[in-house]
């Protein structure tokens, strides 16, 4: 009889992964046949590479990009659509995982605006981004969380390494690649979130950004978060690192203000920018691209405005 899996969270140990000890019932949990799961676990040619323009998302490079425009692009490890689609069920399994309250990204239901929103009130903040996450986040590290904290059998923890890492590590093409950089660091997280508390402030994880706040952070907690990214293999962004002390502060491109929260001035210019060019457009086709624009801005702004006076 096939496993039934309720979408209602549950604990690490409630997962279905939780012990999984068989091939059969690993195919099973993840609703391909069993000679599915062995060829897609014997193949090394599922994924397709390609490069991304780290800021205009529409770019996309078949070829590997000349050195001279190299920094501009990020490389993205494609997938093919049998492994895409297993590796999508593995990513909603564990995303059932109930997350801790400072996780913001991955988890469904939780935004950019929710992680900034909560560090109102705060006087000082001190903003960590870890470089390379996914690169950094290893296969050793997948095969400990599948191994050491699910107890899954070494046979099923060698497959599932198998199904969600390439080169060694997270794909950054992978759906389930945001889910596993946090389970694959959970001894990190944990470490950071004790360092941060027992110093009596507040933190927030969104994806490989960290903000620290609270009324004043002292130095020597910063050192301690930095010394266990490095214990754990990874590195701090130094053009990144940003320490405010009543200031506003951006946090994931959304400006906290004390007790308020508002668009960055960028981005009311580049609304204002939007709604003048509407105004001068003559073409149809163009003003309904630009009202689509200016439609998902003005929402954006009404999000972030909302989390400003939700108490």
């Amino acid at each position: 009889m096939p496993l039934r899996h309720s979408a209602t969270p549950y604990t690490l140990r409630d997962s279905p992964f939780f012990r999984l000890r068989t091939r059969k019932k690993l195919a099973t949990l993840l609703r391909v046949s069993e000679a599915a799961l062995a060829d897609i676990s014997a193949r090394n040619d599922l994924y397709v590479r390609c490069w991304k323009h780290k800021k205009d998302k529409d770019i996309w490079l078949r070829e590997q990009p000349a050195p001279d425009i190299a920094a501009h692009y990020r490389p993205i490890d494609i997938p093919d659509s049998g492994l895409k689609a297993v590796q999508s069920r593995i990513a909603g399994l564990l995303s059932r995982i109930t997350p801790p309250d400072w996780l913001f990204s991955p988890v469904k239901g939780r935004s950019y605006v929710d992680n900034a929103a909560s560090h109102k009130g705060a006087r000082a903040y001190w903003l960590l981004d870890i470089a390379d996450y996914f690169p950094s986040c290893s296969a050793n590290n997948v095969a400990h969380f599948f191994n050491r904290k699910l107890e899954c059998s070494p046979d099923v923890t060698a497959i599932l390494v198998h199904l969600t890492t390439w080169q060694q590590c997270l794909p950054q093409g992978s759906p389930c690649s945001p889910i596993l950089a946090y389970f694959s660091n959970l001894d990190l997280w944990q470490e950071i979130e004790q360092s941060v508390m027992q110093a009596g402030l507040k933190h927030s994880v969104y994806a490989d950004d960290i903000t620290i706040s609270g009324q004043m952070i002292r130095k020597e907690l910063i050192w301690e978060v930095k010394q266990s990214v490095h214990k754990h293999g990874m590195k701090i962004k130094a053009d990144k690192e940003l320490s405010l002390i009543d200031s506003p502060a951006d946090i994931t491109g959304v400006i906290v203000v004390g007790d308020r929260t508002k668009l960055p001035n960028r981005q009311l210019k580049r609304l204002f920018e939007l709604r003048a060019e509407r105004h001068r457009a003559r073409d149809a086709i163009k003003k309904r691209l630009l009202d689509n624009q200016i439609s998902g801005r003005v929402a954006q702004k009404r999000q972030v405005e909302q989390a400003y006076n939700a108490k």
